[in-house]
């Protein structure tokens, strides 16, 4: 009989609400530490727990716990900020507590810049790419406009070109044809001359022929 109302015993332990074997212990000797919604790190912060705060452990393992405050809010800490006992620490000195707020209030600082600087960024991000769509839209709306008159004026060129081609072969051959009138012309002129003074030395033969004095026979 005593084996069945130990493992009765033990089940009802192990399936009882959390509530009838919460603990109750205390943050150990951090400064601040967060209590989180969930468990991890990337969970949302609900508010800050300082050493020597008490709170009930309501579930857990030795990684996380889920605990409750005295006003009721529950949420997660790592299990290794928990003690049973609160531990007596010296009085830190007040200069190093200025120097760790002033640290802390850098921090947080440092942390609000970071967050405007992203926020910035990705501002800018947005800006450029809407920039970017910009320029493409444009880009295509002059190609649109440009295209037809681009394709007329390629035609209208080629056109021109041909044109150009036809009058420098004309004026070539204009420029043989009065090449050859000019040569022919030439040979015309020198034959005209040739026969002239041919002409002029036969005349001149003949004239002094005609002249020559009878010879005189005795």
């Amino acid at each position: 009989m005593a084996l069945p109302v130990v493992i009765v015993i033990l089940g009802a332990l192990f399936f009882c609400p959390s509530f009838l074997w919460a603990k109750t212990m205390y943050i150990t000797d951090r400064i601040e530490i967060n209590l989180r919604s969930g468990i991890g790190l990337e969970y949302r912060a609900l508010t800050m727990l300082k050493t020597g705060d008490r709170v009930d452990v309501l579930e857990g393992d030795k990684n996380w716990s889920k605990v409750k405050l005295p006003d009721g809010t529950t949420g997660w800490i790592n299990t290794r900020f928990l003690v049973d006992q609160v531990k007596m620490v010296p009085a830190v000195d007040p200069k190093i507590q200025e120097e760790l707020r002033g640290v802390k209030e850098t921090s947080q600082s440092l942390a609000r810049e970071k967050e405007i600087l992203i926020q910035e960024k990705a501002r800018r991000l947005k800006e450029i790419e809407e920039a970017q769509n910009q320029i493409h839209s444009l880009q295509q709306e002059k190609n649109k406009r440009i295209s037809p008159e681009l394709t007329a004026l390629k035609t209208k060129n080629e056109q021109l070109d041909k044109e150009v081609a036809l009058y420098k072969k004309q004026i070539d051959n204009f420029n043989q044809k009065e090449t050859r009138q000019r040569i022919e012309e030439q040979i015309k002129w020198f034959l005209i001359g040739s026969g002239v003074l041919v002409a002029g030395l036969l005349l001149g033969w003949f004239l002094s022929r005609g002249r020559r004095k009878p010879h005189r026979y005795y």
